[in-house]
């Protein structure tokens, strides 16, 4: 009899990681009873460590979140092609030999999620965004670079409260010949002028921006606006975006997709049923929110 597929999360913190609820969904919607996911907390720079011995060795493949997204594409002895033009990975696949090929999900998952709420890639009937933005720095902001030009935005403005951790999100965006227009911190408002905007922020720095930008009224309103957050939902700049009625996607959408990508890699399947991945995401999330419990 053949052993189960064993399958992870790793990352840290994790232990509210929503991939083991929308992995989970997938298998129940697709009739698959070998797999099993699990989730194991991995601090920066301990993931080699960890699929070289102990739980990790075990393991089939793997879902990686922050910090281990560099370490996972480092230590790959196979990579495609996404994860080396940025250098990072969020998906471990384990090959025959026992080494492991890494994959990048997270572009996908941010061109899917903004397709679903309307920008469509250039050449497909579009001329794509004329102009996007990314507010942040760091792994999800750079993969957002790489979502706007996949979609063939033409200009991509760049804002971070430490400007110079976006030289790699400008060496991405020239490597593609893109232009881009940095923005000062302080003027970090600006950004909101573009179509599409993607927020990298997390939840601290979102709340002191969107409090300094509500003192900045009148806004501008983007066409799209993703806020990578979902936990607690409305985010903080996402409510701000909606209120003044701008279309806002959350990173559950574009988590959901990126799993999507990763259920078809670990179980080699065609296609992972997203819209039942999402309601059992949304579910989790709800049941958080009206009391104590345990992560899903």
């Amino acid at each position: 009899m053949t052993a189960p597929s064993r399958f992870a999360v790793v990352g840290s913190p994790v232990a509210h990681s929503l991939s083991p609820v929308l992995h989970a969904a997938a298998y129940r919607t697709l009739g698959i009873e070998d797999a099993t996911y699990e989730r194991y907390d991995v601090p920066a720079g301990e993931l080699e460590a960890f699929v070289q011995g102990g739980a990790g060795r075990e393991l089939d493949g793997l879902s990686v979140t922050m910090p281990g997204k560099p370490e996972a594409f480092a230590l790959a002895a196979e990579t495609d092609e996404t994860s080396r033009d940025l250098g990072v990975s969020n998906t471990l696949i384990r090959r025959p030999d026992g080494t492991w090929r890494a994959e990048n999900h997270d572009v996908h998952g941010i061109v899917a999620a903004l397709g679903d709420h309307g920008v469509a890639p250039a050449g497909s009937g579009t001329a794509g965004p004329v102009r996007g933005a990314v507010i942040g720095s760091g792994s999800t902001a750079l993969s957002a670079v790489a979502a706007l030009v996949a979609l063939g935005t033409g200009t991509i403005v760049l804002t971070a409260r430490s400007p110079e951790k976006l030289a790699p999100l400008e060496a991405l965006a020239a490597r593609a010949g893109t232009p881009v227009e940095l923005v000062a911190w302080e003027d970090n408002n600006a950004a909101l002028t573009a179509e599409v905007v993607v927020s990298a922020l997390a939840v601290g720095g979102a709340e002191t921006v969107a409090a300094d930008w509500r003192r900045r009224e009148p806004l501008a309103v983007p066409q799209v606006f993703l806020d990578v957050l979902y936990d607690p939902w409305p985010a903080p700049l996402a409510a701000l975006v909606a209120e003044r009625g701008g279309t806002v996607a959350d990173g559950l959408e574009m988590l959901a997709h990126q799993a999507d990508m990763q259920v078809r890699s670990m179980l080699a399947v065609t296609a992972a049923p997203v819209t039942e991945m999402l309601a059992a995401a949304r579910g989790e999330l709800a049941r958080r929110a009206s009391g104590p419990g345990t992560p899903g």
